[in-house]
């Protein structure tokens, strides 16, 4: 027999993240009532509506096993914006450290977790690496609450790319030394900004996250002249290492095309297969056929 240890590593994961969960917490010795019988036998099923209807039912009641049950909604297949939105609860509620909603000051009795910030970036970088445009929000201001500007960058730029967006970036352009627009003799030296020159050579290094990151660069004018030709070029060399921020974004530039860039969709298709097949919801047909459709108005 043989064991494709790949896929084996995949299957046990969500296991893993639920005895993980498991482990964080002890359940209320509370008496089983009809409702939660109910609740959980109906979650039987294995579908994402069963196990939400389970992890708010525990979450109203302050109950900590909502954790292990919005952790199984999230893991249910297919990825959707759902199954997203179940990641960014789990972030937010284990970034605040409470499962209720509110900001007022909670009686002893009443807490039953702690902030954990660790783990809630790993959910909110799930549900972005999933597709959700909302995690891309959530990450950029968990940068910026901490300081690192590089890392808010990275996921500003990725959302402006994604909601076409990049004309609101014009200040951080007109700020930027080595902002150019087309048309601009462009340099082979580095950008004379040194965030941005740090970033051109991690992506010369092979870093795909720095190469997606140079190719928003590029695709906004950024630290360096702007340019679609190069900012594919940057997104298809991440693309190519299996960085689905590489593949998505290199499909959404084809798929639009623009100056200097001819429009390609069965290209653009190809790039979004591979990132569907990675689990990002966004690159499923009826979601990028909309992304690249023409907008009503372009500020760009």
């Amino acid at each position: 027999m043989t064991l494709c240890f790949p896929r084996l590593r995949a299957a046990l994961l969500p296991t893993l993240a639920l005895l993980v969960l498991a482990g964080c917490h002890s359940a209320p010795t509370r008496p089983v009532s009809d409702t939660e019988r109910d609740a959980l036998a109906a979650a039987a099923d294995g579908q994402f509506d069963s196990a939400m209807r389970v992890a708010r039912m525990y979450r109203a009641w302050n109950d900590p096993r909502a954790l292990d049950w919005y952790a199984r909604a999230a893991a249910t297949t297919p990825r959707t914006h759902r199954t997203t939105g179940a990641e960014e609860e789990l972030g937010t509620i284990l970034e605040r450290g409470r499962l209720d909603s509110s900001d007022t000051p909670q009686k002893p009795e009443a807490v039953v977790l702690k902030p954990s910030p660790r783990k809630a970036f790993r959910w909110y970088h799930s549900a972005a690496y999933h597709g959700s445009p909302y995690a891309m929000h959530d990450l950029e201001k968990w940068y910026e609450r901490r300081g690192d500007m590089e890392g808010a960058l990275r996921w500003r730029l990725r959302s402006a790319v994604y909601l076409r967006e990049l004309y609101k970036l014009q200040a951080l352009r007109d700020a930027t030394s080595g902002s150019a627009k087309p048309g601009t003799p462009v340099s082979s030296a580095p950008s004379p900004n040194p965030v941005i020159a740090a970033i051109q050579r991690r992506a010369e290094r092979g870093d795909a996250e720095a190469q997606v990151d140079l190719g928003a660069l590029y695709e906004a004018g950024i630290g360096v002249t702007e340019s679609k030709a190069d900012a594919l070029r940057w997104y298809a060399r991440a693309g190519d290492q299996g960085n689905v921020y590489g593949q998505y974004l290199a499909g959404l530039l084809q798929g639009r095309g623009g100056r200097g860039l001819e429009k390609n969709v069965d290209a653009a298709a190809g790039w979004f297969a591979r990132a569907e097949a990675q689990g990002f919801y966004m690159a499923a047909e009826s979601y990028w056929r909309e992304a690249i459709a023409p907008p009503f108005f372009t500020f760009e």
